[in-house]
């Protein structure tokens, strides 16, 4: 599901460099974009469907034969699709629900909760699964949480926890698959923990530093300039609360809550990109000049 998306495509791209000889069903919106075009000249088999609980016959078609589902959106009519197909292996992209984490200070999460929603639930349905939860994406650095210019020519990115808080980091696009791949080909728990490496926000800062020679630092604000800068933007104010609240919830009760992330690593088919490896390997002449 979502086989042009980030974490879609990095999944393929990981079973297509296996020594296993995959025949991979992609499933899009949309087969005429570019990016479809593409993964079916790849020698992948796209197809068009709306994952919606009005098309479960459809989805359940094309579920038919499948031995393993990866699938990111949509979650409780996938999962019955995928259980009365007799899917062999059910590979979800859910995360931590930070108002059970929290102990309900911080409720406004709702983009992570309503993940773990489908998590129980594929708990409860007998489906056999396997929860690969991707860590902070590093792209999100050369997009919306980029740095940005100051008036004395230094560049700095905002945040509102503090700059010792740390986050798990990924590479999604090109490592998020090695773990999905992992999920499928070795048999474990049925929680991996999709990351490279948990890392500081002075020391993403410091990174940045590091890679390209300019001078980045990581500056925290008060919760009011966080939402304020958000709204100013056109953000509704809901939605800026719910990432304040993402961020301070993480900065406290921790991305992956406390579980030991060591095991997740090990048995990948390579070693997953750090975060020095992915500023290195990133175009920021549009962003840091």
């Amino acid at each position: 599901m979502g086989a042009t998306g980030n974490q879609g495509s990095s999944v393929i791209q990981a079973l297509k460099e296996s020594d296993r000889p995959y025949r991979i069903r992609g499933f899009t919106r949309d087969t005429g974009k570019a990016a479809s075009k593409e993964l079916t000249a790849e020698g992948v088999e796209m197809v068009a469907v709306e994952p919606t609980v009005e098309n479960k016959d459809q989805v359940l078609k094309q579920f038919e034969g499948a031995q393993f589902v990866f699938e990111l959106s949509e979650g409780k009519m996938l999962v019955d699709a995928a259980k009365e197909a007799k899917v062999d292996l059910f590979v979800w992209s859910g995360i931590h629900n930070m108002a059970k984490a929290s102990g309900g200070k911080y409720t406004n999460v709702r983009h992570f909760d309503i993940k773990e929603e489908i998590t129980q639930y594929l708990k409860a349905s007998g489906q056999r699964f396997v929860n690969v939860e991707p860590a902070s994406f590093m792209e999100n650095y050369v997009a919306h949480s980029a740095p940005r210019k100051q008036a004395d020519g230094t560049f700095a990115m905002y945040g509102v926890v503090s700059p010792d808080s740390v986050v798990p980091l990924i590479n999604t696009k090109h490592d998020y698959g090695l773990f999905v791949r992992k999920a499928i080909e070795i048999p474990g728990p049925n929680e991996i923990y999709a990351h490279a490496e948990v890392i500081s926000m002075k020391n993403i800062a410091k990174g940045i530093v590091q890679g390209t020679g300019k001078n980045v630092t990581y500056v925290q604000i008060p919760q009011e300039a966080f939402i304020g800068a958000m709204t100013a933007r056109g953000i509704p104010k809901d939605v800026a609360i719910s990432y304040y609240e993402m961020y301070m919830s993480v900065a406290e009760y921790g991305y992956f809550g406390s579980e030991d992330l060591g095991p997740s690593l090990v048995g990948l088919a390579r070693a997953p990109r750090t975060w020095a490896q992915f500023v290195e390997v990133s175009d920021w002449s549009k962003i840091l000049k």
